[in-house]
């Protein structure tokens, strides 16, 4: 019977084992993205510095200042460490290794220009926001 099965998960500890059970899947309703209705909200990992006054006339300012793109992921072309440290933990690519990390370094800086997303920071997005409120 699959509800006699025992499953473990994480680093191990009696809280990591637990019967087997299916997950729920999410529906439509589970990923919309929910509006702010706070007086302040949080930007980046917290500290007063990261405290913003929410203002409920304009939720997409405060939805913008939360979203975070994810950083350009670059492959590396010379010698790089992996792991916590020592000598067997340095890789280093042969030539064919470094040539395709170059073109998928490229191809990737090229496909932000062409998304417009290269170096938009929190205040450039802000700023984007509020020109197209003054526009309407």
């Amino acid at each position: 019977m699959a509800s006699d099965r025992v499953s473990s998960y994480g680093r191990g500890g009696a809280g990591n084992i637990t019967k087997e059970h299916g997950s729920p899947q999410p529906t439509a309703a589970d990923l919309v993205t929910p509006v702010l209705k706070s007086e302040h909200y949080t930007t980046g990992r917290g500290g007063t510095g990261n405290m913003a006054r929410n203002n409920p006339n304009f939720p997409e300012i405060a939805r913008a200042s939360q979203d975070v793109e994810a950083p350009l992921h670059r492959e590396p072309e010379g010698p790089h460490h992996y792991g916590r440290g020592g000598a067997a933990n340095v890789a280093k690519p042969t030539e064919e290794e470094k040539r395709a990390a170059h073109e998928h370094s490229a191809r990737s800086d090229e496909t932000k220009r062409e998304d417009g997303a290269a170096g938009k920071g929190l205040v450039d997005k802000v700023k984007e926001g509020l020109s197209k409120l003054g526009k309407k």
